[in-house]
Parts: structure tokens; sequence; C-alpha cells
């Protein structure tokens, strides 16, 4: 197939394609910037405008969307921008796509679209979104994702991905930047926090988007989940994979004041880990949800998502860690 992909140059896009590549695809990607190496024809372009890269589309088969802006804790200034990749770009890609003639579209969306889940009731495709919103990136891709059903319910050959958390080598999110900086001893304090969601390998999740891509149903949407965990429960097994003591743990409430002065120092263009909408991920809910729809579709599988954490989380120890 004639593949056009976004978010090639992202921690699941790149995966993907190099599967499309060594599965015999033909894979077009759109950059901001050029990559050496690339498997795949660059079109050189931007996703929030469409006549960079509107010609490209011509002739495709199958267009992959996973470009997104995933970040916690911007700044009031810069939601303008998420907004306008997360939400109006994918409508204007999607909307090309369609204008060109192009017969199977991949959103890929996130759980967090979806919302929080009740405790230990695991939600399905069919999960809805309470409203509450936990930060503006779960925001942005509630509102996309309901634009595209909206397409979907419309008759546009689309279909929708919805992975949870992604882990692996490569990972600079959010979570595996504190996963790096606990491992080398960077991280003095976790958040005190029931919360839970679903992680699994980055090659997993590209194998399961590739499969759904190729053999889904156009308006079906599939979610790709793996092991329920939380941040304590993760950093404890980062802690005995890498011999380092866990993080010590502080209650929310503690954080709040110096969260409210991060937001205030990241308006100004200092960075810091901490934020009051990464408190509020952390407030507790729970985003668990089942994977047995794309199971009976595609076959996909999770594998062995414990084993497969406890060897990346392994890779992570510095050389000479000791006891401590």
């Amino acid at each position: 197939m004639k593949v056009f992909l976004t978010g090639a140059g992202g921690f699941i896009g790149g995966h993907v394609a190099a599967m499309l590549a060594a599965d015999g695809h033909e894979v077009t990607a759109l950059v901001r910037k050029a990559r050496p190496g690339s498997a795949a024809r660059l079109v050189h372009g931007n996703l929030c405008e469409p006549a960079t890269y509107f010609k490209s589309l011509a002739g495709q088969d199958l267009v992959m969307h996973l470009a997104a802006d995933y970040r916690i804790g911007i700044a009031p200034h810069e939601r303008a921008a998420m907004h306008r990749t997360n939400v109006s770009g994918t409508c204007s890609l999607i909307d090309a796509a369609l204008a060109t003639g192009v017969g199977r579209v991949l959103h890929v969306s996130s759980t967090a679209a979806l919302g929080a889940t009740p405790p230990q009731v695991p939600g399905d495709e069919g999960h809805r979104h309470d409203g509450h919103f936990r930060s503006f990136y779960e925001e942005t891709k509630h509102i996309t994702h309901g634009l595209v059903e909206a397409r979907i319910a419309r008759g546009a050959p689309v279909m929708i991905a919805i992975p949870g958390g992604v882990f692996g080598p490569g990972d600079t999110s959010v979570l595996g930047r504190t996963l790096a900086d606990a491992a080398r001893g960077k991280l003095p304090l976790q958040v005190n926090t029931a919360s839970r969601f679903q992680l699994c390998h980055v090659e997993r999740v590209a194998r399961g988007l590739v499969a759904l891509a190729t053999g889904g149903q156009l308006g079906e949407s599939y979610l790709l989940t793996g092991l329920d965990t939380s941040m304590p429960e993760l950093l404890s097994r980062l802690a005995g994979a890498t011999g380092r003591a866990a993080p010590r743990r502080i209650e929310p409430a503690r954080l709040r004041t110096a969260a409210r002065w991060a937001d205030r120092l990241r308006c100004l263009g200092v960075s810091l880990p901490l934020s009051t909408e990464a408190l509020q991920v952390m407030d507790g809910s729970h985003y668990v949800y089942r994977s047995d729809k794309a199971k009976r579709a595609v076959g996909w599988n999770a594998g062995d998502v414990g084993a497969e954490l406890d060897n990346y989380l392994a890779t992570l120890a510095p050389a000479n860690t000791t006891q401590g």
C-alpha cells in the first residue's frame, strides 16, 4: 500500500514507519525538518497548513495520523499552539485526505480522550468522557476524538486507534524523563498517588497500529492498552531493577503551592517538572481500559508487558549503580 504518515519523527511514529517499510509498504512521511536515514519519502510541511502537503496525498491508499502535541503542564500562552496541532491540524489532515480520495484513514487518539474510568471497572471503546479534564492535552484529544467520530458518522472512511501509555527506548515524554531521572537519583520526591494507568511496549503498540490501519474495519474504534499500574508501583519496580531506593513519597497537598510557583516560572520560559496540571493528573483517577476488540479484530496482543517493562527499566540503570 501507499501510506501517508504523520508523526514519523515521534516516539511511536518512528517504529510505525520502520514496520510499514519492512512490510513492503511505500511510505511518505510528513516532517517539519529533514531526518537522515529515513526509510520513507519525506514531505516537508506543516500539519496545520494543508497546502504544504495536499498534493502528496494524491494516490495514497492509506493515511495514518500519529502527530500530536503531547505535553503536561504547559503555560497558558502555549495552549493555542497545542489546540492548533491536536484539533485544527487533525481535522485539516483528515478533510484533505477525503478531498483527495484517500480510501482509508487511521486517526490515533488516546485513552485520555475517553476520560477516567470507575475503579475496578475497565472501560471499552464506548466509554464517554465525564467532562472533567485534568490537562489541556486531555481536553484537545477529547475534542478531536469527537470531531473525528462526527466525520465517521457522516460516512468518512476513517477508523480510530486508542492507545494507552507507551514505554520503551527513546521515550522523551514526561514519563520517560521521570523514570530516567529516578534511575540516576535525580528524583528525590514522588507524589503519593493512587492514580492508575496502563503501559505497553512501543513496538507492540506500533505493530497494533499497523495491523489496524491495514486490516481494521472502517468506522470502528480500537483500544490498544497493556499493564495496569501506577507511578508509585512503577518507581518501586524501577528501584528493584536499578538497585536504587525509590524516591520518598509526598502528599499532593504539600506540593500545590510549589506547583503554582512553577506554573508562573513556566510563563517566563523556565521549565520545571512540577506543575498544577501534573498534580491534577495524579488526583487518584483511573484510566484503565480493555483491548478485547483489537484482539478479536486483528489478533493484537500486548505481550508479556511485565517482562518487557522490567527489561526496559533495567536499561535505565547507570553504570556502577550502587545500593542506596
